[in-house]
């Protein structure tokens, strides 16, 4: 029997919007699952971090434990992690919250592949240290880690109280637990001479080092490149930030170029002129001292360019010193920082610039706080760093020791 004229299309479209409607409800419905299977997660993941994070602080309460000191002069990084390999995955679990679920584990797995590509791509000559360093370790998360660049720190370039010789005075503030229980003092060498790096098993990059009879140095992060001005908009800033540098940019994070100085420059002046003059991956400030009492300098730099303040000087997260083009800053209420509390930090610790005071006796509030890791005093004149580690016990209480000083002298 013949059909009406246009029934088939009517039919047609019927089916057509039927199977739309279809498509549409499993779209809907693949995303409200993903969403609940997200949450879930998250909500997992959150009480397995803080479950761990409890027992793992609680572990700790057994009294101060001693920097351990090794000699990576034959051997470097990979050495050390090969030889602390126990110690290494113990502070990759601690960084990275311990248990993880599926999605956070592959999430994990995924950024750590990302930054081992990035790594592979830019100019870093340590990438065959890394592939050998996360090879021994076995465990995701050791180029992550290497190529993080997520810290906040205050320091002091000035010359002591009599006038004798230079001092770096330096806190590490991070939120990853067990970089203060698990931190050591690496004996590093390169073509000028032996260094004394502040670091971690698994770590290839330095932070804060001292070269007995040449200088000290260290590295603070930089105030954020902001795009929009709306704090709400501060996550999409950073994530177009990251974006950028693993997309368009090949040179070497600013740890991996502070290793290379202390590997190579024979003294204060060279030391600077690398530091102000390499290409780097971020922005970022180095403070830097000599053996002279006035060979003390902060350098703050962009990519490519440098504003460098001579004689007795301070950093903490915001420019300080510079006027870099363009707008920077995070969310913080006062300055360009993300706490918001880098002006205090740097009020604060200058009060100590050529004082007369006890070892760490400057670590005050607000330099100390609840995610300070790390504290040193390093005199390169006479040989001599101090170091101490540091974790809190919650998120609101200030850091508390949990190991005893390193007094070490070249």
């Amino acid at each position: 029997m013949a059909m009406p004229p246009g029934s088939g299309d009517k039919r047609t479209m019927k089916a057509d919007r039927a199977g739309w409607m279809t498509r549409r409800r499993l779209l809907v419905g693949g995303v409200a699952g993903f969403a609940v299977i997200g949450a879930a997660s998250s909500l997992h993941q959150h009480w397995l971090t803080t479950r761990f994070r409890n027992q793992l602080l609680a572990s700790w309460n057994g009294g101060l434990v001693k920097i351990p000191v090794f000699d990576a002069r034959d051997g470097g990084p990979v050495a050390h992690a090969q030889a602390r390999a126990s110690r290494m995955k113990d502070l990759l679990t601690a960084c990275l919250g311990g248990p993880q679920t599926p999605v956070a584990g592959g999430l994990t797995r995924i950024a750590d592949t990302v930054a081992a590509r990035w790594l592979a791509a830019n100019r870093t000559p340590y990438k065959n240290e890394l592939d050998a360093i996360a090879k021994a370790v076995g465990l995701p998360g050791v180029h992550l880690l290497n190529a993080s660049y997520e810290w906040g720190c205050t320091a002091l370039a000035s010359h002591d109280a009599q006038r004798k010789q230079a001092m770096l005075l330096r806190s590490l503030d991070w939120g990853f637990h067990g970089l203060g229980r698990y931190v050591e003092l690496a004996r590093q060498t390169g073509t000028a001479g032996e260094y004394l790096n502040v670091t971690w098993p698994g770590s290839v990059g330095v932070l804060t080092a001292m070269a007995p009879g040449r200088f000290a140095a260290s590295v603070n992060q930089a105030p954020m490149r902001r795009r929009f001005s709306s704090e709400l908009a501060m996550g999409v800033d950073g994530v177009l930030n990251v974006a950028d540098t693993l997309i368009n940019v090949s040179d070497p994070p600013c740890m991996h170029v502070l290793r290379q100085v202390f590997e190579t420059a024979a003294n204060f002046a060279e030391a600077r002129t690398m530091l102000e003059r390499t290409p780097l991956s971020n922005p970022t400030i180095f403070t830097l001292v000599g053996l002279k009492p006035d060979e003390t300098c902060v350098i703050e730099r962009e990519r490519r360019q440098f504003v460098t303040r001579n004689g007795i000087a301070s950093a903490a997260n915001d420019w300080q010193y510079s006027s870099f083009a363009g707008r920077w800053g995070d969310a913080g209420t006062v300055g360009g920082d993300l706490r918001g509390d880098s002006a205090a930090r740097n009020t604060a610790i200058q009060r100590f610039a050529g004082k007369q005071i006890s070892p760490f006796a400057w670590l005050k509030e607000p330099v100390l706080n609840s995610i300070t890791r790390l504290a040193v005093e390093a005199f390169p004149a006479e040989g001599r760093i101090r170091v101490r580690g540091y974790e809190a016990t919650a998120d609101d209480e200030s850091a508390e020791p949990v190991t005893e000083i390193l007094d070490y002298r070249a």
